[in-house]
């Protein structure tokens, strides 16, 4: 029941947001996904090396790296390892995006369905 909440949760933010996409490490835009969505939300992916992970409920979120920027993604719960060079699937843009379960606020956050070891 707690996860249908928080799935439910997500999908109300993403529906009242309106996602701006910004400078990710290998940000690549796609097409805008409002029959996915509702939003006409964003979507993007990214690539680079995880410099930090951590696991939170279903989730795993991941910091990637390139080029000396870092941008965040929130997978569901994957085993990852720091130093793996990831490309992760496209997925929403959220901004202020806070966790309850890490007590923390993202900046700015993929939701994603997943992610590539390269």
């Amino acid at each position: 029941m707690l996860h249908t909440i928080k799935i439910l949760s997500i999908c109300t933010l993403l529906a009242l947001t309106v996602i701006q996409v910004q400078a990710f490490p290998g940000a690549q835009k796609g097409s805008s996904d409002g029959a996915a969505t509702g939003t006409g939300a964003q979507v993007v992916a990214m690539s680079g090396t995880i410099v930090e992970t951590m696991d939170a409920g279903t989730y795993t979120y991941v910091c990637v790296e390139q080029d000396g920027l870092k941008g965040w993604a929130a997978i569901p719960a994957t085993k990852v390892e720091v130093g793996s060079k990831v490309a992760v699937n496209p997925g929403a843009v959220m901004n202020n995006f806070y966790s309850r379960s890490l007590d923390r606020t993202f900046e700015q956050i993929i939701f994603s369905s997943g992610l590539t070891v390269q």
